[in-house]
C-alpha cells in the first residue's frame, strides 16, 4: 500500500512512525497481493503440481517440501533478511572450504596412489 498506493516522498517521511510500521506489516502480510500472499501461492500450486507427477517414486514424493519452491526466500520467517544473507554466506564459504578439502584430498590419493613414480 505505502508503494502502490503512490505516497510522495513529503507523505512517505512525515508519517508517524507507529503509522508507517503499521501500514509496512501491512503490505507485507496482510494485503492480499503481498510478497508472502504470492510466494505462498506460487509455492503451493508448484508443490501440488510436482506432488501430483506420476513419475515420482514414493521417497521423492515425501522429500519434496513447499518451501523448496520458495525462490524469494520469504515464507521462512524467523530470521531477519541480514541473518538470512548471514547465513547464506557462511553455507557459501563452508561449501568452498568443503570443496577445496575434497579436491586436496582427491590430489592426495592420486598422488599416493602411485608406487615408483610410475
Amino acid at each position: 500500500m505505502v508503494n502502490k498506493r503512490g505516497l510522495s516522498p513529503d507523505e512517505y517521511f512525515n508519517l508517524d512512525p507507529e503509522v508507517l510500521d503499521m501500514l509496512m506489516v501491512y503490505d507485507a502480510y496482510i494485503e492480499p497481493t503481498g510478497t508472502q500472499i504470492e510466494m505462498l501461492k506460487h509455492a503451493y500450486q508448484c508443490y501440488y503440481t510436482t506432488i501430483s507427477n506420476g513419475n515420482l517414486t514414493p521417497e521423492a514424493r515425501r522429500s519434496i517440501k513447499v518451501a523448496d519452491f520458495d525462490f524469494l526466500d520469504v515464507l521462512n520467517s524467523d530470521l531477519t533478511t541480514q541473518e538470512k544473507a548471514e547465513v547464506k554466506e557462511q553455507k557459501k564459504k563452508e561449501a568452498q572450504a568443503n570443496d577445496i578439502k575434497s579436491i586436496g584430498d582427491a590430489i592426495r590419493n592420486q598422488v599416493l596412489g602411485k608406487k615408483n613414480g610410475k
